[in-house]
């Protein structure tokens, strides 16, 4: 089967133990039935703090899967001192589980093609996507929903439309054809032509929403996002800083600031869209799943970028890019649900599972 992924793919690699934000730490492992059958049968290292029988008595059921149970300092027992795997250094490479062996790595498994790209939980990712846009495989199924996907793309790397205009004109789009569904691929052109999309940006500059109310409302967001985290203790050393009253800086300046941003911001973007706006268990059947995973997204941006509006507010108006990177991977994490727990989550936080316009409008904003 053929394989695609985009531009920056074959360029990861893992900084092992010069990553600044490890994936052994505060952070659900799975380990999957084969992994664990095989751990029976394997003793710890005597490195290993805790010693325990076999490589399997470390892992516990949690919400409905197997995962590494974590030390009480929230690190897998098998993370040595300086960051590296005592598993990997004991066994080599073939010990690990299926999820530590292919992260960051995301594969999406269609009929006609499997596409790979890299998920934004790694901060080895994001420096990928620091300085240059990304170039997605140009040649993809020309069904309409790869195409929706194509366009959307296009329209959040868009650099004459700030990121928030591009996710709301795209929102607009895909709520109109969700609604007119079964769409084919010569509606999907119509309404991403270069008429449609001038008219309605046009109708967009005459929308104003009190840029308080977009605060208040993105600062209640994270705070639910990260109610469970803060009561396992996991992340604190970063939601701390920015599980607070609403800052009362300047947004406009913190705009000008998170500008300074657009590349990665776009790629982040961009990306997600890539990875996760179709599923090949949908079987491209309708636009549901889409509209969905596309207001998910909305929620992790809009929760980043309130962490980071924290960050900037609380230090004078600085905004470094290690902030930016480190608070798209927590938040990406904290965000990495299955698509079943999205659902959940927006169907019982909302008072509707697809979203009016009007909410993506508020919490998105504008700059």
């Amino acid at each position: 089967m053929k394989h695609i992924h985009p531009d920056y793919y074959d360029k990861f690699h893992c900084i092992a133990s010069a990553c600044p934000i490890t994936c052994c730490k505060e952070w659900k492992i799975a380990v999957d039935d084969g992994t664990n059958r095989q751990w029976k049968k394997l003793s710890p290292p005597d490195s290993v703090e805790e010693h325990k029988n076999n490589l399997s008595a470390y892992t516990c059921i949690k919400d409905g899967a197997r995962v590494i149970r974590l030390d009480c300092r929230h690190n897998c027992p098998f993370l040595s001192d300086d960051k590296l795997c005592r598993l990997v250094t004991a066994y080599g490479d073939d010990v690990l589980s299926h999820t530590c062996t292919i992260f960051p790595r995301e594969l999406q498994e269609y009929d006609t093609h499997t596409e790979e790209s890299l998920m934004a939980c790694c901060p080895a990712v994001i420096d990928l996507w620091r300085d240059n846009p990304i170039i997605f495989p140009a040649d993809i199924p020309g069904t309409p929903l790869f195409l929706i996907r194509d366009k959307l793309i296009g329209l959040v790397q868009d650099t004459t439309l700030p990121p928030e205009s591009a996710l709301l004109e795209g929102f607009y789009i895909l709520l109109e054809l969700y609604r007119n569904e079964p769409v084919s691929c010569a509606q999907v052109h119509e309404y991403f032509s270069a008429q449609s999309l001038k008219e309605l940006h046009f109708a967009m500059t005459d929308i104003h929403i009190p840029e308080a109310d977009t605060v208040d409302e993105c600062n209640e967001l994270l705070q639910d996002l990260a109610v469970n985290y803060r009561k396992e203790g996991l992340y604190t050393g970063y939601l701390q800083d920015v599980l607070k009253e609403t800052p009362d800086g300047s947004w406009q300046n913190f705009s000008d600031m998170l500008a300074c941003y657009d590349v990665l911001i776009r790629n982040y973007l961009a990306n997600e869209f890539y990875s996760d706006l179709l599923s090949p268990d949908d079987s491209g059947r309708n636009l549901e799943h889409m509209v969905i995973q596309y207001q998910w997204i909305i929620i992790e941006y809009t929760a980043i970028r309130q962490s980071l509006f924290h960050i900037w507010n609380d230090s004078g108006g600085q905004l470094s890019y290690e902030n930016v990177r480190d608070y798209m991977v927590i938040l990406s994490r904290m965000t990495g649900y299955d698509d079943d727990d999205i659902r959940t989550y927006l169907e019982n936080s909302f008072e509707r599972l697809i979203w009016e316009w009007g909410y993506a409008a508020l919490i998105v904003g504008r700059y």
